[in-house]
């Protein structure tokens, strides 16, 4: 029996290092997010998620999860979970390529305005 506790203790040590280093990888926000749900009409794009995490909160896109911060645990959906085919007709869907249909060009060229800053024109962001 002591023989079979002195193999378990460092396998089962061994098993949650491994899970704590992997959750820790696994909440770190990515650097960019490629938007490429719905790109039948125009090309995908590259957005530069880490260069936004650090001038506007978490909330401000992942609008499910307002308590979000950068490293949290928290399950964040991606946007194509309620946004590619919504299931209400009021939500914005990542389909549409109107101005003030797309969830993304609403929210994104909206901010890109107000701040004086950032693409505001298809080929800024649907790059060839």
């Amino acid at each position: 029996m002591i023989q079979r506790c002195v193999l378990v203790v460092p396998v089962v040590a061994v098993l949650v290092g491994v899970a704590v280093v992997l959750a820790g990888v696994a909440n770190k926000a990515p650097d960019s997010v490629v938007l490429d749900k719905a790109s039948t009409k125009r090309t995908p794009v590259t957005f530069p998620h880490k260069a936004h995490q650090d001038v506007t909160a978490c909330s401000t896109c992942h609008h499910t999860n307002a308590e979000l911060k950068a490293g949290s645990a928290e399950e964040v959906k991606p946007c194509a979970a309620c946004h590619l085919d919504p299931d209400k007709p009021t939500t914005p869907s990542m389909r549409e390529m109107s101005l003030t249909k797309n969830p993304f060009h609403k929210l994104c060229i909206d901010c890109h305005k107000q701040q004086g800053k950032g693409p505001t024109k298809c080929v800024d962001c649907h790059k060839a």
